[in-house]
């Protein structure tokens, strides 16, 4: 028990900082002065800590590097962010996660369900937009889903979604901005 309020104690002083911090990443993000890497590490850090919707990082990614640019640095720190979450759930929330489904025998049917086919759970549960990704990440690690069908799920899950809001994104702040 010690462990998870560890985790949601750091974590929650990590969104914190973010949240002080949030008008002066904005204004990187807008200024597209950051570096790739710079790029990538905020689509990483905004996925894991969402103190700005991700689809605005988006956007402004595809509005800085273009629309085929701006999806891929997102894609990477979407699927990172994703891949950093699962593994540290699996690492640190395992136990409490076992004894949540030992509770619920219908989440426990539904994980081992699930271990049948995990890589299109997660493939299909990414495609679902208003789905939150985070939930995603908690359930797949906490039923068990094997690391490699996880990251083909998560990986090419995440693509079409990323695609859309990019392109969409770039037209729209293209048409805002001038």
């Amino acid at each position: 028990m010690k462990k998870i309020i560890w985790a949601i104690v750091v974590y929650s002083l990590i969104v914190w900082a973010f949240w002080l911090y949030k008008d002066e990443l904005l204004a990187l993000m807008q200024s597209g002065s950051g570096s790739l890497w710079t790029m990538l590490l905020l689509a990483i850090a905004l996925a894991l800590f969402p103190v700005l919707p991700y689809k605005i990082f988006i956007a402004l990614a595809a509005y800085a590097y273009g629309a085929p640019g701006g999806a891929l640095i997102s894609w990477f720190g979407a699927t990172g962010a994703a891949l950093l979450m699962y593994f540290y759930a699996r690492l640190f929330l395992a136990d409490a996660a076992e004894g949540w489904l030992d509770r619920s025998p219908r989440l426990k049917a539904f994980a081992e369900r699930l271990g049948r086919r995990p890589f299109w759970f997660v493939f299909v549960a990414r495609l679902v937009p208003f789905l939150p990704q985070p939930l995603v990440n908690l359930y797949a690690a906490a039923a068990g889903i094997r690391p490699l069908p996880y990251i083909a799920g998560t990986a090419l899950g995440k693509l079409p979604m990323m695609a859309v809001y990019a392109f969409a994104g770039k037209k729209l702040l293209g048409y805002l901005l001038g």
